[in-house]
């Protein structure tokens, strides 16, 4: 028989707190069967005894001394389930110090990165993962109405503002946060690939592989990319090579996200909108508190367009069509883009042969200066 008051416990604690990196609070857990299903399936119940006798919630940081005499068990035996636990991606750790993260930032993605645990949990925790986000789930990714996530515009897109080659008011300027290779510039040694996307991972034990790649995950750096590497689930590799990886997910079609700092976000994903939970949602549901877009938007020059229609393949969001023509002159014939379902990442400036796209400067959003500042924003424009 399930302990389902345990499993309840539980889904409190993963519920509550911060994945202490930035992203913004948890994504609370609807209390409804798709998260008896994941919860059961992804920890044993003494796997939840442990977390919700010793945490109340993500973020909490404790050494093995203060958790051995929550537990009232040996040290040995103590270090033995967390050692496994930390194996299978269920609980974290920084050096001598053990602590959980919420299910959603980080939990969610550290099971799933590590995939170490049995294949059946494995396969039935994906299984309820995918019914969680077409459940409601998704829409908590925006019950904030502030994204925790931004999109980076690609680094082969072409900058109308950068191309103008004159001086420009400060409020048009592009900021070092606004262009990718000046942000990994400011990210900290070591750089990390992991072997998994979390959301890839999902969709392929469900099932349903990427329709675009199985090799192009997120991209780490920092404490994280060398936490990453001492578990075995991500290879270090250089900022140059680090940068190479980012110019072949937008070669394949993948948007750029990270963090919404202006800083040392220290990860970049690259997504697709068949795996990633949050433009899956957009798409899906044209939920778009769920990211925030980037500062740009494309500009099609019409007599450069030769309407073959690129754009319309490449864009994630299904934002461009083509306008046929009503006029006997073949006037208004052309490329049309559909801005309010426009993410700004650029991928139809980067992929067009005739080089008719350019990225136009349009807003002036400036991500947070510090993750406590993020943090305190998401929680302020909370609307549910």
């Amino acid at each position: 028989m399930v302990n389902l008051e345990l499993y309840e416990k539980l889904r409190r604690v993963l519920s509550k707190g911060d994945n202490i990196v930035g992203t913004g609070e948890a994504v609370p857990l609807p209390k409804n069967k798709a998260s008896q299903k994941l919860l059961t399936n992804m920890f044993t119940e003494e796997e939840a005894k442990l977390i919700t006798t010793c945490f109340t919630e993500g973020g909490e940081i404790k050494n093995l001394s203060t958790l051995r005499k929550l537990m009232g068990i040996s040290r040995e035996e103590l270090k033995a389930k967390l050692e496994d636990m930390f194996e299978k991606g269920k609980i974290r750790k920084t050096g001598p110090y053990y602590y959980i993260l919420p299910y959603s930032p980080g939990g969610f993605d550290a099971y799933f990165i590590a995939s170490r645990d049995d294949p059946d949990r494995l396969k039935k925790v994906a299984e309820a993962h995918w019914e969680l986000c077409d459940s409601g789930l998704a829409y908590e990714l925006s019950a904030s109405n502030l994204g925790r996530f931004r999109i980076m515009p690609a680094m082969d897109s072409k900058t109308k503002v950068i191309e103008l080659n004159q001086p420009m008011e400060i409020e048009n300027q592009i900021m070092p946060y606004e262009i990718i290779q000046d942000l990994v510039k400011t990210f900290p040694e070591p750089f990390a690939l992991l072997y998994r996307c979390p959301c890839r991972q999902v969709t392929k034990l469900i099932g349903e592989p990427c329709k675009v790649t199985d090799e192009i995950n997120c991209m780490i750096s920092g404490i994280g990319a060398h936490n990453a590497i001492e578990q075995g689930v991500a290879r270090q590799v250089s900022r140059e090579e680090f940068i190479e990886h980012l110019k072949k997910a937008e070669e394949l079609g993948l948007v750029h996200q990270t963090t919404n700092l202006q800083s040392n976000s220290l990860f970049f994903c690259n997504c697709c909108t068949c795996c990633c939970g949050f433009l899956k949602t957009i798409k899906k549901y044209r939920n778009y508190g769920a990211i925030t877009k980037s500062n740009f938007e494309p500009n099609i020059d019409r007599e450069l367009c030769t309407l073959c229609e690129t754009c319309i393949n490449i864009c994630p969001m299904e934002a461009i069509y083509h306008h046929w023509p009503h006029t006997d002159d073949l006037s208004d014939n052309y490329m049309r883009v559909r801005i309010e379902y426009c993410i700004g990442c650029g991928l139809c400036a980067s992929h067009c042969p005739s080089d008719a796209i350019s990225l136009v400067k349009v807003r002036n959003y400036e991500p947070y200066k510090s993750s406590s500042e993020l943090l305190e924003a998401i929680n302020r424009n909370r609307t549910h």
